[in-house]
């Protein structure tokens, strides 16, 4: 008779636990008021290909979902991907607008009109065009380039017998209207024989409807994961303000574009004083649907760091976006009105074409860092952990062992370019102060914890870990630069 072996040797096999996922901060969520060819709540993508069959290459969608992947790298580099999920009954906010009648018989007196005046009211804001010159003008298509020209917050297309002024702003408060200029000196061009303000046609703009943003994302933020999102939506002021808020308490990034240079002063300052630097503003002046691809062309180049690799962090400034022109709106002092305010734009500087990335509500790398540091941190504490079949024990050891996996997370941000070893600047600190300034200064990060003797004992019989402190310093980016040159003979 044999006897088991088992009887002298007894061998158990474990598995170590599976551990958890981080949270894919390249995971881009595209959320659309147009109908797709599905049924579904959301979609993955990971190429425009795939938006083209869903949503036809007509949509506004596919046109997004191009500029994304167009991007190189863009957030497949980083291992995201695509969501796109279609809003329910929502409907996009629309431009107020005025339109001439037929005043094809007035062409032949308003081409020769050389000091022409005429206001024009956009949003409430009154623009005084004065000295208007229209001798170089031979059509409605001439005429409707220079007005405009000269007016920065309307956009002006030419009808079949006529122009047509339409805001930059949507909402209920969008309109546009014509009149004569105070005290004008110059001919007076709304009249009758002219551009006929008594007879043209004003229509305000019309606020959003149907399910917002936030909304859907309580919709389907537990079906599909994902962090930065953006919107095919046209919404209003009111929607926007009321988005940014509740999303400074999410671990989400808002992008959304703004087309009107009042709105530098108006909601993106109003986004910056609440310090809601998770939404992302980015100011393209040309029209309404060529910010919305910028903004589209910006998400698919920013969410593309693969942290897991060596010197991968990026700043999106001074980058250059495929299949996106300069704005050629931007003015010196336009410029630095959005430095102050916060808005990324998108201009040439001497022929070269590059995003401008401003600080004035938090530079968007560190508000994407952050958090993708945050998420690697969660999964490497929980990891450590969940990953073991006894248990950590509440001891000194245990702590090192969970500190160590927090140190473990900070390297890699320290190889990926996040972090760097420099001198600790601000008063806070922790811990012993020597061992803090060196550390940071050697490694650029100190992870701290009370000691397990000094615990309270409500905290030991809840098993929990005394509070671990973090400091890290940040590798910044150096977007700009002085020179001084001394000459001598």
């Amino acid at each position: 008779m044999e006897l088991p072996v088992s009887n002298i040797i007894n061998v158990s096999i474990t598995n170590t636990p599976s551990g958890l996922t981080e949270k894919n901060v390249n995971s881009l969520m595209l959320f659309t008021h147009e109908t797709p060819d599905s049924l579904n709540s959301y979609d993955i993508f990971i190429s425009p290909s795939q938006v083209a069959e869903v949503y036809g290459t007509s949509s506004v969608t596919y046109q997004m979902a191009n500029a994304i992947f167009a991007q190189s790298p863009n957030l497949r580099t980083g291992d995201g991907r695509l969501v796109i999920a279609p809003l329910e009954g929502a409907v996009s906010a629309t431009q107020g607008d005025f339109t001439t009648a037929d005043i094809d018989a007035n062409l032949a007196d308003i081409i020769l009109v050389t000091d022409g005046d005429l206001r024009v009211t956009i949003d409430s804001v009154n623009y005084d065009l004065t000295s208007l010159n229209f001798t170089a003008a031979t059509d409605w298509d001439d005429v409707a380039a220079l007005l405009d020209a000269r007016l920065s917050n309307g956009i002006v297309t030419a009808t079949a017998n006529g122009i047509k002024i339409t805001s930059k702003k949507v909402g209920d408060d969008s309109d546009v209207t014509i009149a004569a200029v105070p005290a004008g000196t110059g001919t007076a061009m709304e009249g009758a024989g002219y551009f006929n303000a008594a007879g043209g046609t004003a229509t305000s703009g019309a606020d959003s409807s149907g399910e917002t943003l936030v909304d859907a994302i309580a919709r389907v933020g537990g079906s599909v994961g994902f962090v930065p999102f953006i919107t095919t939506l046209e919404i209003e002021d009111d929607v926007l303000v009321t988005t940014s808020n509740a999303v400074q308490a999410m671990d989400k990034i808002f992008l959304h574009h703004f087309v009107s240079t009042a709105d530098i002063a108006g909601v993106i300052t109003t986004v910056q004083n609440a310090a809601n630097t998770k939404t992302r503003c980015l100011l393209y002046t040309e029209s309404p649907a060529k910010a919305n691809l910028f903004k589209a062309a910006y998400a698919g180049r920013a969410f593309s760091v693969n942290f897991q690799g060596s010197l991968t962090s990026q700043t999106m400034n001074l980058k250059q976006l495929a299949t996106i022109t300069q704005d050629n709106g931007i003015t010196q002092t336009l410029f630095e009105q959005a430095k102050t305010a916060g808005a990324d734009l998108y201009v040439s500087f001497e022929g070269v074409v590059s995003v401008v990335s401003n600080g004035g509500n938090d530079f968007f790398d560190n508000v994407y860092n952050d958090l993708a540091l945050k998420f690697a941190l969660e999964a490497g504490g929980f990891n450590f952990l969940r990953q073991t079949n006894t248990k950590v024990p509440q001891t000194e050891q245990g702590m090192n062992g969970l500190k160590t996996a927090y140190a473990t997370v900070l390297e890699r941000f320290v190889k990926a370019g996040v972090i760097a070893a420099g001198s600790w600047t601000s008063s806070e600190r922790f811990g012993d102060p020597e061992i803090f300034d060196e550390a940071v200064l050697e490694a650029g990060y100190y992870v701290y914890s009370e000691p397990i003797t000094q615990q309270a004992a409500s905290e030991r019989e809840a098993r929990e870990a005394p509070l671990v402190q973090i400091a890290v310093k940040r590798a910044g980016a150096i977007h700009s630069s002085d020179v001084i040159v001394l000459v001598n003979d």
